[in-house]
């Protein structure tokens, strides 16, 4: 489930908020079908939603499986060879693939 960021929403008053939850941003986790929250569910007091990023992983940061936990998973892999040739590097299937 997504974290959505909440702040206080600005008044008139100079003096901060005594709700230790709402006196700076916070957190909560949510479903994305949730409403968002208008009242601090400590103190009951009028807060928004603060619009943020997403969090996504770079393209770099994705493992990929190793030829080991492939071969373990039951997949076949082929390295090209030639224009049009392939040999097996490891799994089950024909040593080679050419037309």
């Amino acid at each position: 489930m997504p974290v959505y960021t909440y702040r206080a929403v600005k008044s008139d008053a100079k003096e901060p908020r005594d709700c230790e939850l709402c006196a700076q941003p916070f957190e909560i986790v949510q479903r994305m079908s949730d409403d968002s929250l208008t009242a601090c569910p400590k103190c009951g007091e009028a807060i928004e939603k603060i619009v943020t990023a997403p969090n996504v992983p770079g393209p770099g940061s994705i493992a990929k499986p190793s030829d080991a936990q492939l071969a373990r998973s039951g997949f076949t892999q082929y390295k090209k060879q030639g224009k049009g040739y392939y040999e097996k590097t490891f799994g089950s299937g024909p040593s080679t693939l050419h037309p």
